[in-house]
């Protein structure tokens, strides 16, 4: 049975007209249960969890920071500066957020392999696109635990990963 029949076009067998045919449907259309393709599924699912978990993160420092600025006692006449204590810690949480949506945006920018090199790759790319994975799967699990302490690490993670992805692509 030919190949372009799971596409359903019957064509006869043996022609040249039929392997390139045949060529085409195969690099155009994905074999959902080939396990290359469910790698690649898995890293998209890896970065839509990422940014989810960064996005709820972010909301939860916005509503604390926004709670920080309520409680900011207004200036009076008889104390028209503001408490120095108080404006430190605005200024705190305002910098870890910006460090927070740059990690996100670093995850964000994270690079998911292209078909080409899922279906198309060399023997060594696979390995690579493995490794990719599993990287990704160890900041995703990192990032359960996200705080100020551990984002530095997430973001070393993210660099480690994206310079790994580099290395596959600029041989």
């Amino acid at each position: 049975m030919s190949d372009l029949m799971r596409y359903g076009i019957a064509v006869s067998p043996g022609t040249p007209v039929n392997q390139i045919l045949t060529g085409w449907m195969n690099a155009w259309f994905v074999n959902m249960r080939d396990p290359r393709f469910r790698l690649r599924e898995r890293m998209i699912a890896f970065h839509n969890a990422m940014d989810r978990a960064f996005g709820a993160y972010l909301a939860q420092l916005r509503e604390e920071l926004a709670s920080l600025r309520k409680r900011l006692p207004q200036p009076t006449r008889e104390n028209p500066f503001p408490n120095l204590e108080a404006l430190a810690a605005v200024k705190e949480l305002e910098a870890y957020i910006r460090r927070v949506e740059s990690a996100r945006t670093l995850a964000l920018s994270a690079p998911v392999p292209p078909d080409e090199y899922v279906f198309h790759g060399r023997a060594e790319g696979e390995g690579l696109l493995a490794e990719l994975a599993r990287m990704d799967g160890e900041i995703v699990e990192k990032m359960q635990a996200l705080s100020p302490e551990t984002i530095g690490e997430v973001e070393q993670m993210l660099r480690a990963r994206n310079e790994r992805w580099h290395s596959l692509v600029q041989p």
